[in-house]
């Protein structure tokens, strides 16, 4: 990983901007006309064919664009509209073609802040050169990752041996007993309840009592008795015939939903127990575990299941993760929703059996090296987007069973009041756990990027699959700009303040921006999370750079962002609501220089 020290940083002079206004609207009126080699997207653009692709693939990003999806990123955009934009810049007409390989080659891409990958991705297909940019490690390691080039074999034998270990040590943390023939199985997940209390009582808060919902049956909780049984043909029978034991819910009897706000008896609101460590303010209500012979079952917990965790909560205060002080929750945009819930520390979000998992897994993967290591790793960080107790419970859909709700749901922090405790080392794949997302995310975007697919909308509306022959999502990785032009397919990967990049004069040919994260560097602001919650309605700019893009000595970026701040002032939104290209707009160069870096003089509404 290269990394680069950050300049001071300087703002942008208000008489300069006012200048730079000028010069371009001085530029725009000596425009020369468009000749034979002008951009095709200066003149024209297939608006309405991206808009159904996109309107396809906005909410399945991960099967339209598997190897791109390896981990989660704010906002990812859709991967076709980025295509058919970058076809637009190829010199051969029939490759401009969406359903045609190639046709960048010889190009040099710069993405000064990668956040998901996909401008790299895009271009790298098509055979252009990338140099992708971000001040947050994160996006590197997932680039650099879904990036270089790996035998699945090879990956699915490292795999195997870091699960299987995996599961040596921590299978019998997650285990339960299936209620009808006590046999020991491994558990899918646990379900946990919201403690909280008024004057008179402690209570435990869940979203609903209904459990699941089935063909001909439906499966509840008792929020008297804390018992779950099965209504069918409207019989209700209890699954399990023992009490639960005490210390658990169905034991306190005081099982409420979360439509009820205040008690009854004492009239005072329900108040969440925020002096205690937030793993600790949730209490298991339900386990779900699969039975070889009688298929999958819930059941309350069990003395067996209760002393599990108990043994977890004991470990826990023995596992060494480095300084608290790395873990400590910083004030921002989204990390204020936990502060003001008084979670204070990251590791808190964790219960104790995901605290072994992940301690245990950074273990292991000292045992590898390479590619492997990477893969694993990233999987590993990928997992706990699934894997933590701010992750929410969709189960109880009839088309959702078992489902979970991420922890980034609706790109911010959910707290939910019946939280998922999921079983990563189960060795049945289900939801959110190690053996589903490897295959999906690197057995589907593996083949998937030695071979895109792609889809094509007929008159009909009908979808098929697209095979494109010659193109491969993934690259050789370099670390300096000399390599970089030696071929094509190479990426360059820098974490580091985009403000300053050891990049040569005459050395890029276009530059992707997205506009919100782009005013918010302006500004002096460098999050790295690229796009925060405005999904659809995101702006992007691309530029085309035919003269120069840098020099070492860090004097070229401070013109280059003055000039194109006053550019991205005059971007507005797409107001239809309809339309599904993420709000894309592009600025080609014009004939303006600020210092040695050209801006773009015109906008182009696509």
């Amino acid at each position: 990983m290269t990394e680069y020290s950050s300049p001071k940083k300087t703002k942008p002079s208000p008489g300069g901007l006012v200048r730079d206004g000028r010069q371009l609207t001085l530029d725009e009126l000596l425009r020369p006309r468009q000749t034979a080699h002008s951009l095709s997207i200066d003149r024209t653009f297939p608006e309405e064919f991206v808009n159904d692709l996109s309107r396809q693939e906005v909410f399945n990003k991960h099967l339209f664009r598997p190897n791109t999806y390896l981990h989660k990123w704010w906002a990812r955009r859709c991967g076709s509209t980025f295509r058919t934009i970058l076809k637009q810049f190829a010199a051969d007409h029939q490759c401009r073609d969406y359903y045609a390989p190639g046709g960048l080659e010889g190009l040099t891409v710069l993405d000064p802040m990668i956040g998901g990958g996909t401008t790299l991705h895009e271009a790298i297909r098509l055979g252009a050169n990338v140099i992708g940019a971000d001040i947050d490690p994160i996006p590197i390691v997932q680039a650099r990752a879904s990036l270089t080039p790996a035998e699945l074999t090879s990956l699915r034998s490292a795999f195997s041996q870091f699960f299987a270990d995996l599961h040596d040590s921590l299978g019998p943390y997650f285990q339960t007993e299936c209620p009808t023939c006590e046999q020991t199985v491994d558990s899918r997940y646990v379900l946990y309840g919201l403690r909280k209390k008024c004057a008179c009582r402690h209570v435990v808060q869940i979203d609903q009592c209904d459990l699941r919902h089935e063909d001909d049956a439906k499966i509840s909780i008792c929020p008297e008795s804390g018992k779950i049984f099965r209504k069918q043909n409207g019989q209700r029978a209890a699954i399990e015939t023992s009490s639960p034991p005490t210390g658990t819910v169905g034991a306190a009897a005081n099982l409420i939903t979360k439509a009820e706000k205040e008690c009854p008896s004492c009239g005072q609101q329900y108040e969440e127990l925020l002096d205690l460590p937030f793993y600790v303010r949730y209490t298991p209500i339900a386990i779900v575990a699969t039975c070889p012979e009688h298929g999958t079952f819930f059941r309350s917990p069990s003395e067996a299941d209760l002393a599990r965790i108990k043994r977890a909560d004991q470990r826990r205060r023995e596992l060494d993760f480095g300084p608290l002080e790395d873990f400590r929750v910083r004030d921002g945009p989204k990390s204020g929703d936990l502060l003001r819930r008084n979670i204070c520390s990251y590791l808190d979000v964790f219960s104790s059996r995901q605290l072994l998992y992940l301690h245990q897994a950074i273990r292991q993967l000292h045992d590898y090296t390479g590619i492997d290591r990477l893969t694993i790793g990233t999987l590993v960080s990928t997992s706990l987007e699934f894997n933590a107790m701010l992750c929410g419970y969709k189960g109880w859909y009839k088309r959702r069973p078992g489902a979970i709700r991420h922890v980034f749901a609706l790109h911010a922090y959910s707290f939910q009041y019946t939280v998922l405790e999921n079983n990563p080392v189960n060795p049945r794949k289900s939801s959110g756990n190690l053996q589903l997302l490897f295959r999906d995310r690197i057995e589907r975007g593996r083949k998937w990027s030695v071979l895109p697919v792609e889809r094509k909308v007929g008159e009909n509306g009908k979808r098929a699959l697209v095979k494109i022959p010659g193109e491969s999502d993934d690259g050789v990785e370099v670390f300096n700009q000399a390599d970089l032009v030696r071929d094509r397919s190479r990426f360059w990967l820098i974490q580091g303040d985009s403000q300053s990049l050891p990049l040569d004069d005459h050395s890029v040919d276009m530059i992707a921006l997205l506009r919100q994260c782009a005013i918010q560097q302006f500004s002096g602001f460098f999050s790295g999370v690229a796009g925060a919650p405005a999904s659809r309605r995101g702006r992007v700019e691309l530029r085309r750079n035919r003269q120069c893009c840098g020099d070492k000595s860090g004097g070229w970026h401070q013109q280059f962002y003055e000039g194109a701040g006053g550019n991205f002032r005059g971007v507005r939104a797409r107001p239809k609501a309809t339309d599904r290209a993420d709000g894309i707009y592009f600025s080609p160069l014009g004939s303006r220089c600020v210092g040695r870096t050209h801006i773009g003089s015109q906008k182009r509404r696509i």
